[in-house]
C-alpha cells in the first residue's frame, strides 16, 4: 500500500509517484530502487537497469539531472495546464543552475545529434553535460571554459 501519492510535472508530462512504506518508489507504475550515494546524488534501479540521478537547489523546488537532462519537476496541478515551452526549452540549451563551463565540444556550424554531449558544466562539484535535445546544426555558442553561467541563460543555440 502507497503511503504517499503525488503527480509530478516534468515539462509538459504529469507523472504520478507512489511512495510505498518499505521504501520503494513506483514512478508511472514501474518500481524504482533509490539509494542515496551521497549528498545530492542517487543511484535508481528500474527494471533491473541502474541510473545516477542528481538533484541541486531548495528541497521544495529543486533541479533534477538525469541522463544529461535537466528536470525542474513541481506538483502537478491537473486543473491547470502546462507551462508552455518557451524558444529557450526548444531550441537553446541552457545551465539548470549556477555552473562553471569546463569543456564545450562544438563550434558553430559543427552538425550535432541527439545525445551528443556539447558543453561540460560544472556545479556542486558534479560534472553535468549539457546533450543535444535533437538533431541539429550548432548556430551559436555563448560561453568560453571558465565562465560562470546562470540558470535560463542561452549556451548553445541549435536549429
Amino acid at each position: 500500500m502507497a503511503t504517499r501519492a503525488v503527480d509530478v510535472r516534468l515539462g509538459d508530462a504529469v507523472v504520478r509517484v507512489d511512495r510505498h512504506a518499505d521504501g520503494t518508489l513506483h514512478i508511472a507504475g514501474a518500481q524504482a530502487l533509490v539509494d542515496s550515494v551521497g549528498e545530492g546524488e542517487w543511484r535508481v534501479v528500474v527494471d533491473g537497469h541502474a541510473h545516477r540521478v542528481f538533484a541541486a537547489g531548495p528541497s521544495d523546488a529543486p533541479w533534477i539531472w538525469y541522463d544529461g537532462v535537466a528536470y525542474r519537476p513541481e506538483v502537478a496541478d491537473t486543473h491547470r495546464p502546462a507551462r508552455t515551452r518557451s524558444r529557450d526549452s526548444a531550441g537553446n540549451l541552457s545551465a539548470p543552475m549556477p555552473a562553471t563551463v569546463r569543456a564545450i565540444a562544438v563550434a558553430p556550424g559543427d552538425r550535432v545529434a541527439r545525445g551528443d554531449t556539447l558543453i561540460v558544466l560544472e556545479a556542486m562539484k558534479m560534472e553535468l553535460p549539457l546533450k543535444a535535445p535533437a538533431d541539429g546544426i550548432v548556430v551559436s555558442v555563448a560561453c568560453q571554459v571558465g565562465d560562470l553561467v546562470q540558470p535560463g541563460v542561452p549556451l548553445v543555440e541549435l536549429a
